[in-house]
């Protein structure tokens, strides 16, 4: 039995493998560690999305009863858009997914695009509905100070790609110019820059980097990759 979940726009959909109903067990302690979970980059639907599979599988000697947490985050501001808990049932051996459709940022308003980002954590019980932690805001207040040093490294790589423009605009013009010139014009002048250009993408990498050390059992954040221009 398949079950869907909308949550907004772009939707998330619970798919639940097996979702049978609850079946009488024994009372048992069980170590819910013996339930695994990964998170999938899926291929891109479109230039607007990106999709990721969060996939559970029961390696306990039980069924158990499972919520989420996925908390879908602005990329540039860092605040969360839309909280989702979806819930289900797994058996013994099996596996449940959950579909997450990330969109992008528009184009009007950001220099680079960036797929959102979402946290996802997780609450297991054996005869009740689970409770489940949500950690976005508390993670993001950990990284308070890494996010405004890549915002500040964001700002200067804006103000460069900026200058480059203008001043190939202004030096290098469509009208009175064969296209080879110009474009011999453009790339030396694009030459100059790029030294500095390098430096703005290896500090966002660097400062990313540094992000995913910051207690990374609860605060793990996925994707926030730069889309195509």
């Amino acid at each position: 039995m398949n079950n869907r979940i909308k949550a907004g726009i772009p939707a998330i959909l619970a798919i639940v493998s097996l979702a049978f109903p609850f079946s009488a067990i024994q009372a048992v302690e069980i170590d819910f560690s013996c339930i695994e979970y990964r998170v999938w980059g899926k291929s891109h639907l479109s230039d607007r999305y990106r999709e990721f599979d969060i996939v559970l599988e029961n390696r306990c000697p039980g069924p158990a009863n499972w919520t989420m947490c996925i908390e879908r985050m602005d990329p540039w501001t860092n605040k969360v858009l839309e909280t989702h808990t979806p819930s289900g049932h797994i058996l013994p051996e099996k596996k449940a997914r959950v579909n997450l459709q990330l969109k992008r940022a528009s184009k009007d308003r950001v220099f680079h695009n960036r797929f959102q980002e979402f946290y996802v954590n997780f609450g297991y019980s054996i005869n009740d509905a689970p409770s489940v932690e949500c950690y976005a805001r508390q993670c993001e207040e950990k990284k308070k100070d890494i996010r405004g040093q890549i915002r500040a490294n964001e700002k200067a790589w804006k103000q460069t790609d900026h200058k480059i423009n203008s001043q190939i605009a202004e030096e290098c013009p469509d009208s009175g110019w064969d296209k080879t010139t110009r474009e011999e014009c453009e790339r030396e002048i694009r030459e100059a820059q790029r030294v500095q250009m390098e430096l703005y993408v290896e500090n966002d990498v660097l400062l990313r980097e540094q992000i995913t050390t910051i207690d990374p059992l609860h605060c793990q954040v996925w994707s926030g990759e730069l889309t195509d221009p």
